[in-house]
């Protein structure tokens, strides 16, 4: 099973700002959903509400587990809650073998991302190549282990990078 983390980061490796993301890159949301449609995400609670927000429903085409420490949720449809990091992982796991695919995303926030970094294989990430106002940063060093294998720039305001763990 591939653990793929997938995230858009600036320069300064900023990915959020007030619970949002910094910038607006169709193109880039095209790429996530080719990606990810038909797949298992896994996300924190916060990224799983604000794209609620957006679309004004889960992402459609995707089962999505949810990281959340609130007991007062129940997993419907193509929601399903889990209360860590790792049956998080668990769970997004075997339904992604049962359905019988073989990739797992991690779709964010900025702490699940770092909880599930040590088991992921792959990161896509898009580079913005400008540096934006936030409050949401990758740690330094997030990418030590990793060797860039793939670099494709559709346009001059980022480039998507692909990483594979050493």
């Amino acid at each position: 099973m591939n653990t793929v983390l997938i995230v858009a980061a600036d320069e300064g490796d900023l990915i959020g700002a007030g619970g949002r993301l910094p910038w607006h890159l169709p193109e880039d949301f095209k790429r996530f959903r080719r990606l990810t449609t038909g797949h298992v995400v896994v996300a924190g609670r916060r990224t799983h509400e604000s794209i609620v927000e957006r679309l004004g429903h889960p992402l459609p085409g995707r089962i999505t587990v949810v990281v959340t420490r609130r007991s007062d949720v129940r997993s419907h449809d193509t929601v399903i809650y889990q209360p860590d990091v790792e049956s998080a992982l668990a769970v997004a796991r075997a339904v992604e073998s049962f359905a019988g695919g073989d990739t797992v995303f991690v779709i964010g926030g900025a702490e699940i991302y770092v909880a599930t970094l040590s088991g992921v294989d792959t990161v896509y990430l898009t580079r913005v190549h400008e540096r934006h106002a936030g409050d949401v940063h990758l740690p330094a060093g997030w990418l030590d282990g990793f060797e860039l294998v793939d670099k494709e720039q559709p346009e001059p305001r980022f480039t998507y990078l692909t990483y594979r763990r050493r």
